[in-house]
């Protein structure tokens, strides 16, 4: 059927006029044979020749077909069962991350406390910073290494071991966590402007609000771990590290998403001065991926005051100015704005007392102590507090008492934890609720895509009350919806993201089970008292992480999202490709809810067909069909044949062979080999 179809479809609409009575069918500038050629078409379809020409996709299907588009001048490539796949189309990343910098780099590497003091030292040494300026550190792995010592208890005794003369930031490499040393701690500015420092007394007071965003020791004086918009309290140089970008850094994007197969992205959160380099630079050297950019803002910014919310219409008003302005720069659409509604869902084991997540929880966060196992140096769970104690019920009434009440440190020595674990906490917001729903409703109601961050179950469900709302109050907008890494769903949510239409861009490479990263999560949800506990099934953790199988199921739509440079600054698609079949830990063996594993098709789909549907060019790219423009990949192994095989925990091992945009190919192995290309 599809041989039949595609070859009316060829023989059809391919003809030309040849200068006289004959017609004959237009020959191919390339003609790729005997390959497995994945369509991500309606039926998911397998070819095994592909035909290009200028930048159109000529011909699909069999090779005794194919033969017709053959010319005198036509290259023909012998995949010798090589296969190929369309461009993968990442809907969440970061572009500007991907690429390395000469700053204080860690490369997501775990360190010790202890070893990460001398690492720092060598950046100070290198980069020649004078006393007073700041060390900006990236890429510092948040949720790997840091444990302390007995002489380096916390992580700002181990900033300040590294130098009392610079402020001294650590950006985590998701973007939302931060450390910091004394120094930095002190040039915190409250809403007056004034310099009072981040400590026990201005956490009560100046600066209340961030309480939860800082961590604390058990006497309750920070402990140097700043996250989220606490960091911006003591005015640091650059909150996510990324760097300018210069024609330079452009172009090295552009070469490191070629080399990864990736031809359509996401820029997940542009300002506007960035929107306007992007658009600077490529009318200059035209973009060689189609790029959207999701328009994001400090939104503190457009507050009129303290006590007013922020102005959503300014908001909408100053992106349609930028969407003007850029409008016909090719490859380029500005026509989606990013919200963060929550943080994220790592808490701090290490920290006394551990510092709980931030992101938005239907359910109140348990206070986990723990403690280090002597014999394994892995961290365990020791108790949890009771916060319905009698003791945390005494600390309650304290403000009524009219005798002497023990200090924090006192009530550690009596009750072997901390004061702070007594309160109740579920998360919070970025910004409030309110903003979530009007910013979200006013997008879609002027035909903009709307693109949430969300990551706790409460996140996710207020970004799926907001869509619906939207959807209600505008039910004529074309605007599409979308959310990025829903790393916990209520199972009451699923059916919604269905119903609602909402691409769900999972990063799947998250999903694979690490003890180390599981015990900065689960136990705050989840009472964990052994490793095994980790992947008890009935865990709600366990059940509902990264539920890719089961919106799949419910009739959602997956996209893929590498968020690059988190975690890595490599977008590893074929890393994420078999995460999501596999769910595996290689090293361990072990397997995250299997039940929410996808197909290698699915998967496939998701980087491809999906994405161009969520990023609105679903009439050009996504599908190697009649008529669309040739974006493909070539890839070194045949991912469909893996998996029958039961080898998927092979496909991370697939190489890029070449990538080919607009029927140009821009990327092949063989030449970034012989140049040393990223």
């Amino acid at each position: 059927m599809l041989k039949g179809i595609l070859t009316i479809i060829a023989a059809t609409s391919m003809l030309i006029a040849a200068g006289c009575s004959e017609q004959k069918l237009v020959s191919a500038d390339t003609l790729f044979i005997n390959g497995v050629i994945y369509t991500a078409d309606s039926e998911q379809s397998v070819v095994s020749s592909l035909a290009v020409k200028d930048d159109i996709l000529l011909y699909v299907g069999d090779i005794e077909t194919a033969e017709q588009f053959i010319g005198d001048e036509t290259h023909i490539i012998d995949l010798k069962g090589k296969m190929i796949i369309p461009g993968l189309h990442d809907a969440h990343i970061h572009l500007a991350g991907i690429v390395e910098t000469e700053a204080c780099d860690l490369a997501s590497q775990s360190f010790s406390l202890e070893a990460l003091v001398p690492r720092l030292k060598k950046c100070i040494s290198r980069l020649q910073l004078p006393p007073g300026e700041w060390l900006t550190v990236e890429q510092w792995a948040f949720s790997g290494g840091n444990k302390p010592s007995e002489k380096l208890t916390t992580i700002r005794k181990a900033l300040d071991a590294v130098s009392t003369e610079h402020p001294i930031v650590l950006l985590g490499n998701d973007g939302h966590h931060g450390a910091v040393n004394s120094h930095a701690l002190k040039l915190a500015t409250n809403r007056a402007g004034n310099m009072v420092g981040i400590n026990k007394e201005t956490l009560k007071q100046d600066f209340s609000a961030f309480r939860e965003l800082v961590g604390v020791d058990t006497s309750g004086e920070p402990d140097g771990m700043i996250n989220e918009d606490a960091r911006k309290l003591v005015n640091v140089p650059n909150l996510w590290g990324y760097p300018d970008i210069d024609l330079v850094i452009y172009q090295k994007i552009a070469q490191r998403l070629a080399s990864s197969g990736i031809t359509s992205t996401m820029e997940a959160s542009l300002n506007e001065k960035d929107i306007d380099l992007f658009a600077k630079w490529a009318k200059q050297s035209p973009l060689t991926y189609r790029m959207t950019a999701a328009f994001f803002a400090d939104f503190e910014d457009y507050r009129p005051s303290l006590d007013q919310p922020i102005d959503v219409d300014r908001l909408v008003s100053e992106l349609k100015a930028i969407q003007e302005r850029h409008k016909d720069v090719k490859n380029l659409k500005i026509d989606t704005a990013k919200i963060f509604v929550d943080g994220v869902a790592e808490g701090n084991p290490y920290a006394s007392p551990p510092s709980l997540p931030n992101s938005a929880s239907l359910t109140d966060y348990l206070q986990p102590l723990f403690e280090v196992d002597p014999d394994t140096e892995q961290l365990r769970v020791t108790r949890y507090v009771d916060t319905d104690s009698a003791a945390c019920a005494e600390l309650g009434d304290q403000s009524t008492h009219t005798t002497a009440v023990l200090s924090a440190t006192d009530f550690y020595k009596a009750y072997g934890f901390a004061p702070a674990q007594c309160k109740k906490f579920n998360g919070v917001y970025e910004r409030e609720e309110s903003f979530v729903r009007d910013y979200t409703l006013a997008l879609y109601d002027e035909g903009i895509n709307v693109h949430s961050h969300a990551i706790g179950d409460r996140a996710v469900r207020l970004a799926l009350d907001s869509f619906a709302q939207a959807k209600k109050e505008s039910p004529e907008s074309k605007a599409k919806v979308s959310m990025a890494h829903a790393q916990l769903i209520h199972p009451d949510d699923i059916s919604r993201i269905a119903n609602l239409n909402v691409y769900m861009a999972f990063t799947y490479s998250w999903i694979e089970p690490f003890v180390e990263y599981q015990m900065m999560v689960s136990p705050f949800t989840d009472p964990i008292l052994s490793e095994s506990d980790l992947f008890d099934p009935s865990g709600y953790v366990y059940q509902n992480s990264y539920p890719a199988g089961s919106v799949l199921k419910a009739g959602g739509v997956l996209v893929a999202g590498s968020d690059a440079p988190v975690e890595s600054r490599d977008p590893r698609p074929m890393l994420n490709i078999e995460k999501a079949v596999t769910r595996k830990n290689e090293i361990t063996g072990g397997v995250y809810n299997q039940s929410e594993a996808v197909s290698v098709r699915d998967i496939l789909d998701a980087y491809t067909i999906n994405g161009a549907e969520m990023l609105g060019q679903k009439h050009l790219t996504g599908s190697l069909e009649i008529g669309k423009k040739a974006d493909f990949v070539v890839l070194s192994q045949d991912l469909l044949k893996l998996e029958a095989e039961g080898e998927s925990d092979r496909i991370s091992d697939t190489q890029v062979l070449s990538t080919w945009f607009d029927g140009q190919q821009i990327y092949s192995a063989d030449d970034a080999n012989k140049e040393g290309a990223i």
